[in-house]
Parts: structure tokens; sequence; C-alpha cells
């Protein structure tokens, strides 16, 4: 099978927050219905309960309580639509598979302690690790599957080519940062005449405390990074040559020690794997909104509501307003608590 690669496997790991939902049909009332499956009220609560129960993610989760209600809600609707998706397709994955998975996210973050530190941190207890990845994997064979005849043409990569040329061509260089223009021609002279003096200049003269005492360096950068003045100096210029800039900043003094350039036929394998991973992307969503659109959701306004072009749960405008129960169900069918009447319950406390 085609594996995920570990950066985006594990980006993706990062943003699936606790997303385990109950399948029971219970009385307690229905967060969401997506077809015939019902996501209990006490089911989320649970699920976001467990997800705040790390205290780094209390603290940057737990804020905006709503937003991340929402955000859970969205990952538990989202797992019955690839479930059924991946179903419908014929796709399947195995223990081994995600057993592979787990392995590579622990030797991508140097050990199986640091990932489930970070794990907790984002919502997932390490004894539900499994699950979740399982989810990433599933995903994942799903896109490859969806996408396994698509080409990137020529034209394409030469378009993204130039959308990215800043990551193509870029160009290592220092500066002295000085407040007068006397000041920069004085230095300019001195590092023409010595450029080995340049890093001691900077350190005497800079007023850019954040790199004088590192020679005034700066790095690789490519267009965009500076503000227009310093950059068509530094962009104009050749390697191993001295200029002077003038910006908002002040007067600037800039070596530009080397440049690297990318050519269309280097970038091309990166530009390759980027545009494919853009139509993986593309593909999955536009299959989870054909589901969605055939399992019909029913979000309980008490939590939000369904916003099928991005496939998630979003801030109701009206909380009040009444929930068209799915097709197939009446309203003597429709869970307790799903259609509410006046004003909204209030949420589940929330666990001690």
């Amino acid at each position: 099978m085609t594996r995920p690669p570990g950066r985006l496997a594990l980006a993706a790991l990062a943003v699936l927050l606790l997303s385990a939902c109950g399948d029971g049909r219970t009385r307690s009332g229905a967060a969401a219905l997506v077809g015939d499956q019902q996501i209990t009220v006490e089911a989320l609560r649970q699920v976001v309960e467990r997800g705040l129960s790390d205290p780094q993610a209390a603290q940057q989760l737990g804020a905006d309580r709503a937003a991340f209600q929402q955000q859970t809600l969205s990952r538990l609707i989202n797992r019955i639509l690839l479930e059924d998706a991946a179903r419908e397709a014929g796709v399947q994955v195995s223990e081994d598979d995600v057993d592979e998975q787990i392995e590579r996210f622990v030797a991508e973050v140097g050990g199986r302690e640091a990932l489930d530190m970070q794990a907790a941190q984002g919502g997932i207890q390490p004894q539900d690790l499994p699950r979740f990845v399982r989810d990433i994997v599933l995903e994942d064979e799903l896109a490859s599957q969806l996408t396994e005849d698509v080409v990137v043409s020529p034209e394409q990569l030469q378009e993204l080519y130039e959308e990215n040329i800043a990551q193509f061509d870029q160009v290592r260089s220092r500066h002295i940062l000085v407040a007068d223009e006397a000041t920069a021609r004085m230095l300019l002279e001195q590092v023409r005449a010595d450029p080995s003096r340049f890093g001691a200049l900077a350190a005497q003269f800079s007023t850019d405390t954040s790199n004088k005492d590192d020679g005034g360096e700066l790095g690789f950068a490519g267009r965009g990074q500076f503000v227009p003045e310093f950059e068509q100096v530094l962009f104009s210029a050749q390697p191993g040559t001295f200029e002077v800039a003038n910006t908002q900043f002040g007067w600037h003094v800039i070596g530009v020690a080397e440049r690297q350039t990318t050519t269309l036929e280097e970038a091309t394998p990166q530009l390759r794997r980027a545009a494919l991973q853009e139509q993986r992307q593309t593909v999955t969503l536009d299959v989870l909104r054909e589901t969605a659109e055939r399992l019909d959701i029913t979000v309980n306004p008490r939590f939000g509501r369904w916003d099928a072009e991005n496939v998630s749960v979003v801030a109701a405008p009206d909380p009040n307003g009444v929930l068209s129960p799915a097709p197939g169900t009446g309203p003597d069918d429709v869970p307790e608590g799903l259609i509410p009447d006046g004003q909204p319950p209030a949420p589940p406390p929330a666990a001690e």
C-alpha cells in the first residue's frame, strides 16, 4: 500500500483531535445525525472533556470552548463520512498498516513517550492512538485510490514553479544598520576595502540588536521577505559585493554572500509531489462533500450548523432555529434534545 509521507501524516495526526463517538441510540439527545447514525450529546461532551484533560490542551484549546466543541463535532462527523466513503470505494486498512504508521510517528518524534505527549496535548489519550492513526491511514489510502490516474502536466509544474519562485531563488546576506547615510557610506568603503572586517564593524556600529553580534547575518531569504527597498538592492547585487540601501528602518550596508537558484528541472520532483498532494486533498474533500450530501447531515443548533462547502460544523447564526429531521424520520423519531423547544438547553456541566 502507498504510505503517507511522515511529516504530512504527523501534521494530520496533530489536527485529528480526539474524536471517539458512541454508536448507541440513547435518549439523552443527539448532537448530530449522519444518515442513520447518531452522535449523542453525551458522547460529544465526553470527547470534549477528554480533549481538554491535558493541561496544555486545556490552555490552547479551552479558551474558546464553543469553537473547540464545533471542531470536535466536525471530526466526529467526518469520521463517519470517511468510513462510508472508504467502504463505497472498497478501501480497507489492516492493524499492521496502523502499527507501521505508529512506528513511523515514533521514529519521527524521537520515541513513544514523545509521541504520547504530543497526542495528549492534541486531546488524544495513548490508548486511543491506534484508532486515530487508523483514520489517517484510511484517508491516505482513499486519496491514493482516488488519484491513482492523476498526471501532473508540464504547464502545472511551470505554474507552480512561478508561484513559488521565492523558495527557488534565495540570497544569503548580512547587513549593518545605521541611522544616517554618511555613516553607511563610510562603512561601505571600509568593507569594500577589507571584506573580512564586516563582522567586526557590524558588532561595533549596527543598531540591529537581533544579529549584530552574529556579524549582521540574515541567512537565506527569498523575495517578499524584506521591505521593497532592501529587496531591490539585495536581488540586483552580485554575490561577493556590497551595497547601501535606505529603508524605513535606516541605512543598511548590505553584503551579498551567495545566491541559490533552483531550476524548474531541479525543482520538478518537489513540485510534482506538491501538486499531487494538492490533488489528493481536493479530490478527497469532494468525495466527503458528496458523501455528506448523500447521507444528509443534521446538526443540533445548540452546537452550530453544518457548512456543506467546508464539510464542518460552524457557529449557528440562530441557535433557536428549528432543525429539520433527517430524511425518513418524523418528529417523534428525532432523539430528545435534537429539536430545541424555545431556548437551547444549557451545555452539560464540565466533569470534575
